[in-house]
């Protein structure tokens, strides 16, 4: 090598040295030092329903796993569907004053005050999937008048078919009160009115409970054997019509359609052939947004409680006996 070169080469040398870091300690990611500041030690309190729901166990699995990894704490408050219960567990929270309160409303009217006292006392607030009549800093779950549609709309184009064993369906609604009853019930309706033919025989609640549905179903085959379709509003319910249809050999007569959280106990039940299609609005999603939503609220102190109400609804897939699988049929175990 000519003595040119050599020079030539020590000069590249030093200017790559030069572009790198004096030291790795240096390196620090754009934001992340005051993200870890922003929700360290911070406190997010849940109010669910129940914890015995799949969806509930999904949602917490995901935000303990988050809390874990950015150091805010998260605490369960389980009232195991006892609305007094419910609004205990809310009173108390409040008192503890956290930096979020995250709620599963039982229906639209029985917590209302007591998270207009929580807005009124500074606390930030996210509605889960279950809306009250109260709108707080964020609601985070199923857009349910689509749900409605999308339900009543595969009965529709099913029963209005040609050879179709009638237009007879059947709502087995769940909490008649609950804000998820009441606004798929209006998209249910708005599908009656553009399908006339279509006829609702039956709209009774099954309170998300299957041997109710078991039992609905049952009575109504016996009052209209005919019957085409059946659209519920939780695949755990579901099952028990499931259960009648196949107990009265309708399987192959009777479609049923209902929505959930997207676990595999909905994939089994489509292979066994106690449901049909399940819209999946895939809980560990809705988890993931509401998440980002917490990390908003902890980083945004200066902003008032209320002071900004938003809106996310999250994505619903069709799934059936195609597509029953993967990431559709998610357990508590992988979410871990």
């Amino acid at each position: 090598m000519t003595i040119l070169k050599k020079a030539a080469f020590a000069v590249l040398a030093a200017a790559s040295l030069i572009a790198l870091p004096a030291v790795a300690q240096d390196i620090e990611q754009v934001g992340r030092a005051a993200y870890l500041e922003a929700t360290k030690d911070k406190k997010v309190i849940f109010v669910p329903l129940s914890q015995g729901m799949d969806l509930n166990q999904a949602w917490t699995a995901v935000w303990q796993r988050h809390a874990e990894r950015y150091g805010f704490t998260f605490e369960v408050r389980d009232p195991n569907m006892d609305t007094a219960a419910g609004i205990r567990a809310l009173q108390g929270a409040i008192a503890e004053k956290p930096d979020v309160l995250i709620v599963q409303n039982p229906d639209v009217q029985t917590y209302a005050r007591a998270l207009k006292q929580a807005q009124d006392a500074g606390i930030k607030i996210l509605q889960i999937n279950m809306q009250s009549i109260t709108q707080t800093d964020s609601y985070v779950g199923n857009d349910w008048i689509e749900m409605g549609r999308l339900e009543a709309g595969e009965l529709a184009k099913t029963c209005m078919a040609e050879g179709a064993p009638s237009k007879k369906i059947v709502w087995l609604a769940g909490v008649q009160t609950g804000a998820a009853n009441i606004y798929m019930r209006e998209g249910l309706n708005q599908i009656l009115a553009e399908n006339p033919g279509l006829e609702l025989v039956s709209d009774q609640p099954a309170d998300y409970d299957s041997e109710k549905a078991r039992q609905i179903t049952e009575t109504v085959l016996q009052q209209h054997p005919d019957l085409c379709g059946i659209m519920g509003i939780w695949d755990n319910a579901e099952v028990g019509a499931g259960a009648a249809v196949v107990a009265a050999g309708k399987q192959d007569q009777v479609t049923i359609v209902t929505n959930g959280a997207g676990a595999s106990t909905a994939c089994d039940s489509i292979d066994k052939g106690l449901l049909d299609v399940v819209y999946n609005f895939n809980a560990p999603i809705q988890a993931e947004i509401a998440a980002q939503q917490i990390s908003e609220f902890l980083q945004h102190p200066e902003r008032a409680a209320g002071a900004e109400k938003t809106v996310f609804f999250g994505p619903i897939t069709r799934v059936d006996k195609s597509n029953a699988t993967g990431r559709n049929c998610w357990t508590i175990d992988q979410l871990k």
